[in-house]
């Protein structure tokens, strides 16, 4: 059941503790595009501009200590506002970019070029757990493994002065809900982030909340639990 705050920060006050708080970059041309994007390091696009603006305005009068984002150039460009405005730099970490999807990377997720492209595809979406498609791509078990130590590594680095802003990846912030919650694999595939989502981990209650960043100043919707894959 969701509770009707005016602010992100009112939402925070009541918690009364410092959280993580995990968002997704905004949209990219490629994402506009429905283009298979892995660690292709694409631009965010107009409404990805708009989205990066909204969460700038929900984040503005929230106190954040540390910025983490990955290294690929989305999630910067969507924490940069907010690390200029409160003078706190940004800490990229490799083991936080998307997970890479070999040869696909650029294939349009619909129209695709040839029949054994398609049925390779739907085959790996059929089983993101365990199908690995061809040239360097990772699946969900891989990726999994490779960001638990970052992600242990930023929640040790929490402090007790303020909050700490992730800017992440879908599938990445899937294993990051994922860990932070015990779930298992399977759940944790199940997971959703929408580039407009943000995600809010109380360490102390090992509780996560989830809203929806919509335009600027306007009363937001907080709900507990995550929201899963339709």
């Amino acid at each position: 059941m969701s509770v009707q705050y005016q602010s992100v920060r009112q939402f925070l006050d009541e918690l009364a503790e410092n959280c993580l708080l995990l968002a997704r970059h905004g949209q990219t041309d490629w994402n506009a595009m429905s283009l298979i994007q892995g660690q292709q390091d694409r631009p965010l696009s107009t409404e990805g501009f708009r989205q990066r603006k909204n969460l700038f305005f929900a984040l503005q009068s929230v106190k954040i200590t540390r910025i983490f984002t990955s290294t690929l150039e989305r999630t910067i460009e969507t924490a940069r506002p907010l690390s200029k405005e409160k003078g706190v730099p940004i800490e990229t970490v490799s083991e936080l970019d998307e997970a890479e999807l070999g040869v696909f990377e650029g294939e349009h997720k619909v129209n695709f070029s040839d029949e054994l492209s398609r049925r390779m595809y739907h085959d790996f979406l059929r089983d993101e757990i365990n199908v690995v498609l061809p040239g360097g791509a990772e699946n969900l078990k891989m990726l999994d493994k490779r960001i638990l130590p970052a992600l242990e590594k930023i929640m040790h680095a929490l402090t007790d002065s303020g909050h700490t802003l992730l800017v992440g990846h879908r599938n990445v912030n899937k294993m990051i809900v994922k860990n932070l919650l015990g779930l298992t694999i399977k759940k944790g595939y199940r997971v959703e982030h929408e580039n407009n989502w943000l995600y809010i981990y109380a360490p102390q209650r090992k509780e996560i909340f989830h809203t929806t960043i919509t335009a600027p100043r306007l009363p937001i919707e907080v709900a507990p639990g995550y929201r899963e894959i339709e």
